[in-house]
């Protein structure tokens, strides 16, 4: 049986309130929704190239970056992403990743891999805490192996 005095420590380590069942919000590091599905329909100037890469590759998903978790090596908000599904990472490459919360429910987020850890490439605090790779709670995808950006002014 656990004494009152350490639940409390627990609860103030953790962040979690003790004999908590329900969980909402993201887990701590996962400021916001980090990315979507590739939907053709708002993004019909590049959908030739997307569909161009897709062609005859088994494994090969798009998907649109929506945070700045990688702004510092070039991949920004809005950028199709495509990810090769097959590959295996090296150190450095840019992944796409599950990050699963208590409920189960998962979270598509792109780092860059830094065996064991996955890393952002910001300045956003929100988004710099590296998250363990543990095939568990954390699950490389696989690997990003082109973007595309529609033309616009910075």
């Amino acid at each position: 049986m656990l004494e009152d005095a350490t639940i409390a420590r627990i609860e103030e380590a953790t962040g979690i309130k003790a004999y908590e069942h329900s969980v909402s919000g993201k887990p701590r590091g996962l400021a916001e929704q980090e990315s979507s599905r590739y939907d053709a329909e708002p993004m019909q100037t590049i959908d030739g190239a997307v569909q161009a890469l897709k062609a005859g590759r088994n494994g090969v998903e798009p998907w649109v970056l929506r945070s700045r978790c990688l702004e510092h090596v070039g991949y920004l908000p809005g950028d199709v992403m495509m990810v090769d599904l097959n590959a295996r990472p090296d150190v450095g490459d840019v992944v796409c990743a599950q990050v699963y919360d208590r409920t189960g429910r998962a979270e598509t987020v792109f780092r860059i891999f830094e065996d064991p850890f996955l890393v952002a490439a910001t300045m956003d605090p929100n988004l710099m805490k590296p998250l363990l790779i543990d095939n568990d709670r954390v699950i490389v995808s696989g690997v990003v192996v082109a973007s595309f950006r529609e033309r616009r002014a910075a």
